[in-house]
C-alpha cells in the first residue's frame, strides 16, 4: 500500500462540485476509497453500510481535517460515474508535504484495520484520526532542534523498535526515553559546546535508575535531513508495526502543534550529529543536589558544561533493554 503514489494517479473531477470526487479503491480495503476533490486535496471516503450509519461521532473541522457523515457524493471510479453515500476524512491544504503527510498517517491508521471492520474498530481508527490532528492548533511543546534530535537519535540507533518502543508518550515528560530503570535524555546544542540545560530531576532521579545523557550538535543544513525524512527512515526500520508508526506520528504533531506546517520541512546536518554524538552517566555530571534545594523550591533548572567530562562508552556497561538498542 502506497497512498502517495495511488494519489498522484488521480486527477481533479472536472465538476465543480465540492460534493464531487475522483476516486479509487485502496487495495486490500475495499470499503476504504482514497480520493481527490475539486481543490486537488486529499480525502478518504468510508464506504457507509447500515452499521456504519449509526456511528455515535459528530461531524467536525478541525485546522486541517473535517469529517463529514452520511453525506451522497458524485465519484467517479475508473472512468464510472455513481452516487454513493460515505463518512468522509477530508484534509483541507494545498501544501504538498502536509498532503504527504496525511496520506502516510492514512496508511498507516488503514492498515490497523482488517478487510471487514466492526463497527468499534471504525470507530476507534477516526477518533485517531481526530486525537492526532486536532493537536495541530496547539501550542508547540518543543523546539524543532529537541524533536530533530530525539529522532536523530531512534534512526542512528541499533534497534529503533527499541527506542520508539521506549519514547516518551508526552512530550512533558521528565526523560525522553524511559524503561523504568533505564533512562535516556537527549541534549543538543548548535553552539558546538557541550554545555546543556538540566532539571534537577534530570539529574537526581529516582533510586536505582541509570540515566544516559545524550550530547549531540546540531547545524541546521538545506542539504540534511528534515523531520518527515527522519520519520519515513524510522518507519522503513520498523516495517508494518502499527502501533509504533501511530505512536511516531501522534508525538511529533503533538510535539510540533501548530508550527508542524513550516518545521517539519526544516533541515539539519546528519553528519555532524553522528560524529558529535557522545554519552555521558549522569552520575559525572555537575549538578546541585537535592539536600540544597528549599522543599519549598520547586522546578529547579541550571546549565551544567561537559565539556571536561569523559564520554561513557555504552558498550562497557551493564546493561539492559533500552541502552543495548543504541
Amino acid at each position: 500500500m502506497n497512498l502517495i503514489e495511488l494519489f498522484d494517479s488521480l486527477t481533479v473531477p472536472d465538476l465543480g462540485n465540492e460534493n464531487v470526487f475522483n476516486a479509487l479503491p485502496i487495495p486490500g480495503y475495499q470499503f476504504v476509497r482514497l480520493a481527490i476533490d475539486i481543490e486537488g486535496n486529499p480525502v478518504l471516503l468510508l464506504s457507509v453500510t447500515n452499521k456504519l450509519k449509526s456511528i455515535a461521532l459528530k461531524n467536525f473541522r478541525l485546522k486541517y481535517l473535517n469529517l463529514t457523515q452520511n453525506l451522497k457524493c458524485r465519484i467517479s471510479e475508473n472512468g464510472t460515474m455513481t452516487f454513493e453515500t460515505f463518512t468522509i476524512i477530508s484534509f483541507n491544504c494545498e501544501e504538498r508535504h502536509l498532503q504527504e503527510y496525511f496520506l502516510r498517517i492514512s496508511e498507516s491508521l488503514v492498515k490497523s484495520l482488517n478487510s471487514k471492520p466492526t463497527q468499534e474498530q471504525v470507530i476507534e481508527t477516526i477518533n485517531r484520526f481526530v486525537e492526532i490532528f486536532r493537536s495541530l492548533t496547539d501550542t508547540p511543546t518543543n523546539t524543532v532542534q529537541g524533536l530533530w534530535s530525539e529522532l536523530f537519535l531512534i534512526d542512528n540507533s541499533r534497534q529503533p523498535i527499541t527506542l520508539l518502543d521506549y519514547w516518551h508518550n508526552t512530550p512533558e515528560e521528565k526523560f525522553d526515553f524511559n524503561s523504568g530503570e533505564e533512562k535516556i535524555e537527549v541534549k543538543s546544542t548548535s553552539n558546538f559546546e557541550r554545555i546543556h540545560y538540566f532539571s534537577s530531576t534530570q539529574l537526581t532521579p529516582p533510586a536505582g535508575s541509570n540515566v544516559l545523557i545524550a550530547s549531540i550538535f546540531v547545524r541546521q543544513d538545506n542539504r540534511g535531513l528534515s523531520i518527515q525524512q527522519l520519520i519515513d527512515n524510522i518507519k522503513n526500520k520498523i516495517q508494518d508495526d502499527t502501533s509504533l508508526t501511530e505512536k511516531l506520528n501522534n508525538i511529533v504533531c503533538r510535539t510540533l502543534g501548530s508550527s508542524l506546517e513550516q518545521s517539519i520541512k526544516i533541515k539539519f546536518d546528519y553528519n555532524i550529529a553522528k560524529e558529535s554524538l557522545q554519552y555521558f552517566n549522569y552520575r559525572d555530571i555537575c549538578k546541585i543536589e537535592e539536600v540544597h534545594i528549599p522543599s519549598e523550591v520547586s522546578d529547579v533548572k541550571y546549565k551544567s558544561d561537559l565539556t571536561s567530562i569523559t564520554p561513557t562508552n555504552v558498550g562497557n556497561m551493564s546493561r539492559g533493554n533500552l541502552f543495548r538498542g543504541l
